[in-house]
């Protein structure tokens, strides 16, 4: 279907904020029947943790991996009108890494700031583009009320305090949100409210944290992760990501492994593999 004037100056926007403040959103991905698919089989899933399993994620979260079966999650990784909305923002050789449903349970405190980008050491930390994407898909609407995402615009190219924090697999899940600094609002941070079935999209740099879920209900949230321009990567990287990130594809449900399969990574060359820092160096702008 052609693009509107108005659905034109829409993805334009879109793409300006991506660029400029590491994030954007795209409205009406997700329909009701795909989403009451999910949260049916992502609150089974969650509810398969134990206290135990909660408590040894601690500040980041009840959550679990995204499967391949049952069958709504293989389709949500190469769901049409999301992999057309990165398309729309200029992004068609996309690949697919790896998802999480995470929750924010009932009555739970805010979680730490932290950035998911993990080759800081690497020229691509400073493209204007995004190298790394996450996909968030809120299956109930989303506030402060209940645990939005907060977010630092354009933390994904300039320098914040917060870039010092240690990230995800670290003791900072076990601070105290209601005293670690690590918790607690920053300067020049924003709330992300947003609608169940509308898309999130965020650069894997820019620096984010949940907000507590005050409220008697879970706060569900599907995040995947993409690569949205393969081709432009360097060998390097696509050594790395077809190394460690790629999706098995044992066990598809039938008629998906097709869909599936141009979404992986793949190289075939002889470069040595990026080698992996979560702490950001020279390629971060100071100011």
């Amino acid at each position: 279907m052609p693009t509107t004037a108005a659905g034109a100056v829409r993805l334009a926007r879109e793409r300006e904020q991506l660029v400029r403040d590491g994030f954007c959103i795209v409205p009406g991905v997700l329909d009701a029947g795909m989403l009451g698919s999910l949260r049916r089989e992502s609150s089974a899933l969650l509810d398969r943790l134990t206290d135990d399993e909660k408590r040894i994620q601690g500040g980041q979260g009840a959550w679990q991996p995204i499967p391949l079966t049952p069958a709504v999650f293989a389709e949500l990784i190469s769901w049409p009108r999301a992999l057309a909305a990165l398309a729309d923002l200029g992004f068609d050789a996309v690949r697919y890494l790896s998802g999480f449903i995470i929750s924010r349970e009932p009555r739970t405190k805010a979680a730490y700031w932290h950035q998911d980008w993990m080759y800081w050491d690497e020229p691509e930390s400073a493209d204007p583009l995004p190298v790394k994407v996450f996909l968030m898909y809120y299956l109930v609407d989303t506030s402060p009320a209940n645990g939005c995402l907060r977010v630092i615009p354009g933390s994904h190219r300039r320098r914040y305090p917060q870039h010092e924090y240690d990230g995800h697999g670290t003791d900072i899940r076990y601070e105290d949100p209601d005293t670690s600094i690590k918790y607690a609002d920053a300067a020049g941070q924003i709330d992300v409210p947003i609608t169940a079935g509308d898309l999130l999209i965020g650069d894997s740099r820019v620096l984010h944290a949940p907000r507590a879920n005050a409220t008697d209900q879970r706060r569900m949230v599907l995040t995947m992760w993409y690569l949205p321009r393969w081709a432009d990567l360097s060998e390097r990287m696509q050594a790395s990501y077809s190394a460690g990130h790629s999706a098995p594809v044992a066990d598809v449900p039938p008629g998906t492994v097709e869909r599936l399969l141009p979404l992986l990574p793949r190289y075939s060359g002889t470069v040595e593999p990026a080698v992996t820092n979560r702490r950001p160096g020279k390629y971060l702008k100071l100011t």
